[in-house]
């Protein structure tokens, strides 16, 4: 499993390939290194609303052909966009791959974003938004993240605000995409049944002609920072929801791993630290876990659960006193060689998906971080040191009462307060 190759093409557009033996189809797609990080306030929101009117018509394609071309060809085509990124992908037999990078190029620099399917978009757009405020977990989760990161704009959400989407037209989407669709914020990434020089063929073919550098210097790139405030949500539902979490990680250009081998301990499903303690033992939750995000200069450390009402109190002190004992104690050698071999094997088995491939590769690239094939980071695995994890611990407990947000059947609930008492102030 070798490093990608990187060229770059004359205009600054950059392409990363990784062939792959022994299959027969091929994961592409396009970045964009523009989220919705990069937004201004009154912006909020656009970058995801420009994602969703990529496949709305393009100066070739009414959307009618668009969605033909795709069932036609068969296979995976999708988009998404992220506080650093937007990108339209596909994965399709080899055969059809000319047919579908064609294709997600003329969506990418040819989308034409037709009046009539602004006003329809931005309606489902606006159902999408509501859609998410009716999941628990969802909304959890979004407010958790407002309440960790916000005033940094990664800390506001993705998919905007409705009163901002009510108020974007047609031109103002258009002049925000086609001012950022510049080549030295693309990356062109492949992996499975390609090789180098056909990829490199047809991102010349198709995006060699793009002028404009790197474009005007983008907003949002101090590093993350956030309040670190708590929040309670009361809603007429039967659990209660709970995402508690910390500032910290960063992408590692050292590629350390004392990160993901805390988090594995600490919640990284059967076995860990919150599995065993929260639902094992105790029988307090269905689903307890803990999760690691990393964004281009900073991240975070989310744990994670629902229970009912009256266990919830219960349930967050088990989850602080795992991360308090860790902290005090340390992992076990058991804990630390467990996570290991779970962080190995759970590699091997994703690197086997072309869609992995890429995705990682595009993602080192826009944040940075050296490329390291399957042997150095196995290596990374074998010499990785209990006391950077343990560091890592004590960091994590060191914030004292973690930010994160609680929704549900809060009246219900006993201690909740005392053990999770609200910011004055927090919305």
């Amino acid at each position: 499993m070798p490093k990608p190759t990187i060229d770059v093409l004359d205009n600054g557009v950059r392409v990363l390939c990784e062939p792959m033996e022994g299959v027969n189809s091929v994961f592409a797609g396009l970045w964009l290194a523009v989220g919705s990080r990069n937004e201004r306030e009154d912006e909020g929101g656009m970058t995801h609303f420009a994602e969703h009117l990529l496949f709305k018509g393009s100066a070739r394609r009414h959307w009618r052909d668009i969605s033909r071309a795709m069932n036609l060809l068969g296979g995976q085509f999708n988009a998404a966009t992220s506080t650093d990124w937007v990108k339209v992908y596909t994965r399709v037999i080899r055969k059809d791959l000319g047919e579908a990078f064609e294709l997600l190029t003329d969506l990418f620099l040819r989308s034409s974003f037709p009046e009539q399917e602004v006003e329809r978009e931005r309606q489902v757009i606006l159902e999408e938004i509501a859609m998410y405020e009716d999941i628990p977990e969802d909304l959890c989760f979004d407010q958790f993240t407002r309440a960790l990161l916000l005033p940094h704009p990664t800390g506001r959400p993705v998919l905007g605000e409705p009163e901002h989407i009510a108020g974007y037209t047609r031109e103002s989407l258009l002049r925000y995409w086609r001012e950022h669709t510049v080549p030295g914020r693309l990356v062109v990434s492949a992996a499975g049944a390609v090789t180098r020089d056909e990829l490199l063929a047809r991102a010349d073919a198709m995006l060699g002609h793009l002028t404009g550098g790197q474009g005007p210097e983008l907003p949002g790139g101090e590093p993350i920072f956030g309040r670190h405030e708590r929040v309670l949500l009361e809603r007429p539902i039967e659990q209660v929801n709970f995402c508690l979490g910390v500032t910290g990680p960063r992408p590692d250009p050292e590629a350390k791993l004392a990160w993901p081998i805390y988090d594995t301990i600490l919640g990284g499903g059967m076995g860990s630290r919150l599995f065993d303690e929260v639902r094992e033992k105790r029988g307090l939750a269905y689903s307890v876990g803990s999760s690691l995000q990393l964004m281009r200069d900073g991240g975070y450390l989310m744990v994670s659960g629902s229970t009912r009402p009256e266990s919830a109190a219960t349930a967050i002190e088990v989850c602080r006193e795992q991360i308090r004992d860790l902290a005090d104690n340390g992992p076990t050698d058991q804990e630390f060689e467990t996570a290991l071999s779970l962080l190995e094997r759970g590699h091997l088995l994703a690197m086997e998906h072309p869609g992995v491939r890429a995705t990682m590769n595009a993602e080192r690239m826009l944040y940075g971080v050296p490329h390291f094939d399957t042997d150095e980071i196995l290596e990374k695995l074998r010499t990785a040191q209990m006391e950077d994890v343990r560091e890592v611990a004590r960091g994590v407990a060191g914030y004292g009462s973690p930010a994160g947000c609680l929704v549900g059947p809060l009246k219900g609930a006993t201690r909740l307060e005392e053990v999770f008492p609200p910011t004055t102030g927090a919305a």
